[in-house]
């Protein structure tokens, strides 16, 4: 029976030709996938998905994030208002942790003042709760803004709701987004209770 010779420098350099391809194959691929994670980031800081008006098959669709700026600023002063000022005896404190990540060290001030105060002492043995109606924020162009609420306070056995306006001031400044307790990746600052004016009904 015949052996057959291999010419083993043959081998060696078609070996070596199939390694060369698949390292350079491997390297295509692996900048592709870096080169599209990068994408996905860039894309993740500049679109949001918002719901589609126009009754389309696929109802999600991309849009740039300044275009809904305006809207993140006012939700971002609402979430904190209706955090820190609606709220019952059961679920106050958990509802001011919320607002306290919305807002900086002003924050926590004016809490430990309602709370010297009293407020929710008098909240707790009256069985008091607060609701806000609306809420108007208004801002400038350097990110200050004035906002206008009205909260109701409601006690046990009481026969007229009382209604306050409250006017505050502040200033918005941008922050990582944080996902649920920052959602808008806004903080508050400067913040100011203005004025309280008792509404009659």
């Amino acid at each position: 029976m015949e052996v057959v010779k291999t010419n083993i420098y043959k081998q060696l350099k078609r070996n070596n030709l199939i390694v060369w391809v698949v390292v350079i194959c491997s390297g295509l691929i692996s900048i592709f996938a870096i080169w599209s994670a990068r994408q996905a980031s860039i894309n993740a800081d500049r679109f949001v998905y918002a719901i589609s008006s126009d009754e389309k098959l696929l109802p999600l669709e991309q849009i740039e994030k300044k275009e809904v700026q305006d809207i993140y600023r006012k939700s971002h002063v609402k979430l904190f208002l209706e955090n820190f000022y609606a709220y019952d005896q059961w679920n106050y404190e958990k509802r001011i942790e919320k607002a306290l990540w919305l807002i900086d060290s002003d924050g926590e001030e004016l809490f430990n003042f309602y709370r010297q105060d009293g407020h929710f002492n008098r909240m707790i043995q009256t069985t008091s709760s607060q609701y806000i109606d609306s809420i108007e924020p208004r801002f400038d162009d350097k990110g200050n803004f004035e906002v206008t609420a009205i909260i109701e306070i409601n006690k046990v056995g009481q026969e007229k709701t009382k209604k306050y306006q409250l006017v505050a001031r502040g200033t918005l400044q941008k922050a990582s987004e944080r996902y649920p307790i920052n959602p808008y990746g806004y903080v508050i600052t400067n913040y100011k209770e203005v004025d309280k004016i008792l509404r009659d009904q």
